[in-house]
């Protein structure tokens, strides 16, 4: 959706289309700002071996981070950038509430305001596979739009740019476009999906989707299709150069926001609505979810990094996300017709063989002389069960229901939304337990308390993570329980 990703990508695909289930990944966040608000937004792989991103908090502009973790000052842009895409040549382009930008393989920074671009609101941009960009958005107040530089075959944003549309009230969300030049654009706020060329800027084809599916992020499948976000109706929608439309649904509640196609021939997809990152292949089945350490939903935007790993940018805390999948194996049908080589000692990662969970999942904080309940209610404390592969320390990060309004896709604490915003439900950190885990069943007994404090009464969830003594991590895996008074 955001820059010429199939050009990164199509070495890498050839029989991968059916990809095989992923085991288990490594996450971790970076915070993208650190001591500072910070709102990251969508996040590609940079030109010069980093990850960049849209950043609208204290310091708007765009950031960056090395595979390493280690931070960039950020490019400023006070009109607060929201969405970005890089050129094969090195030209970074992006779009923002109140203009554009630009910046040149040799650093220098062009920045245009709203005040000179006419009435354009911003919405996504992409680079073509023929290295040409285009961006979308609205124009007035009714009108969607596909826009393109003042010379269409440049691969950067100038001063000056044209746009064509239609009439119908609403900016583009998403954008992105197939080597055979067919251009699709996400309209969210008209349930619908447009579908023009790259070299004509006014749309050939409109596909009004099912009521409540708002799309937004766009990817490219291997077969030449757009794979559209559907937030609201928690799926994937495969949609051809012909408007033909297939839908694949994900876990209710999971609000996909954007979408990349990963190295292993598989689509990643951030569900900002349970905070997980999940994989489909191309046959539109779902093999795995992997809930966010941090425990928040909110994600918005994921890509592939230069490092060949998954990034993706955690809105509502601030941070940037790395995925690091099991290494890829390619399976037989090789000259040999062999199987693959087992992988070195110590790169296996631990995996929980049986889901941890909680029993009771609904029980009181246990006191120094609680007991069950005699008269049929809930008991004091708990016990945690889960089975482990082999024998690894296990971070339990315990986390709060808490109520939310929705700000765009996020959903946020009540003071930082509108008045009268949506109700949602967000998760807020409170804690974290270590445990020693042995291969094979484990059980823990856990009084509601964490860090010596009682968590309060109410919904909570625990992700836990395992650590083996090589320092190889399992999936995330997540339980849920109740806290009565």
């Amino acid at each position: 959706m955001k820059l010429g990703r199939f050009a990164l990508l199509i070495t890498m695909l050839g029989a991968l289309a059916g990809a095989d289930p992923a085991g288990a990944v490594t996450i971790t966040e970076f915070d993208a700002n650190p001591g500072k608000l910070a709102t990251p937004n969508y996040i590609v792989a940079g030109p010069d071996g980093n990850l960049w991103w849209t950043e609208s908090g204290a310091e708007p502009g765009i950031g960056r981070i090395s595979p390493t973790g280690e931070r960039f000052p950020i490019i400023p842009d006070s009109g607060r950038p929201i969405d970005l895409a890089v050129a094969p040549s090195g030209w970074v382009s992006w779009v923002s509430e109140k203009g554009f930008g630009s910046r040149s393989p040799s650093g220098v920074v062009y920045r245009e305001s709203s005040g000179s671009a006419s009435n354009f609101r911003a919405g996504s941009i992409t680079v073509a596979p023929n290295n040409q960009v285009r961006f979308g958005g609205g124009e007035g107040a009714s009108a969607t739009v596909i826009c393109s530089p003042k010379d269409p075959t440049s691969d950067h944003l100038e001063t000056e740019f044209t746009c064509a549309g239609e009439l119908n009230g609403n900016a583009v969300e998403g954008i992105a476009a197939s080597p055979g030049g067919t251009l699709w654009a996400s309209v969210s706020g008209s349930n619908a999906v447009f579908i023009s060329t790259v070299q004509s800027f006014g749309f050939t084809k409109r596909i009004d989707l099912p009521a409540g599916s708002r799309p937004v992020g766009i990817a490219i499948g291997p077969e030449g299709s757009a794979w559209v976000a559907m937030w609201e109706a928690s799926a994937i929608d495969r949609i051809g150069p012909d408007g033909s439309r297939t839908r694949f649904l994900l876990p209710p509640g999971s609000k996909p926001n954007d979408l990349v196609l990963g190295p292993d021939g598989a689509f990643w997809i951030v569900e900002s609505g349970t905070g997980k990152i999940a994989r489909m292949t191309t046959a539109g089945q779902v093999t795995n979810e992997y809930p966010i350490p941090s425990g928040e939903t909110g994600q918005t935007g994921i890509t592939v990094g230069p490092d060949g790993n998954l990034w993706f940018t955690d809105t509502e805390m601030g941070k940037i996300g790395r995925l690091v999948p099991d290494p890829l194996t390619i399976g037989g049908g090789g000259s040999s017709g062999g199987n693959p080589p087992p992988p070195p000692t110590g790169t296996i990662a631990p995996r929980f063989t049986a889901a941890p969970a909680f029993s009771p999942a609904r029980f009181r904080v246990a006191g120094p002389r609680a007991v069950a309940s005699s008269s049929g209610g809930a008991p004091s404390g708990s016990t945690l069960k889960f089975s482990l592969s082999e024998a690894a320390s296990v971070t339990a990060t315990f986390a709060l229901k808490a109520p939310g309004r929705r700000v765009g896709k996020n959903c946020v604490a009540p003071g930082k939304a509108k008045p009268g915003a949506q109700k949602c439900s967000r998760f807020v950190p409170r804690g974290q337990l270590k445990l020693t885990g042995k291969a094979g069943a484990n059980k823990f007994a856990f009084s509601g308390k964490v860090g010596g404090k009682a968590l309060a009464p109410g919904g909570h969830r625990a992700t836990l993570v395992a650590r083996d003594a090589s320092g190889n991590s399992s999936a995330p895996a997540s339980a849920k329980f109740t806290i009565v008074r």
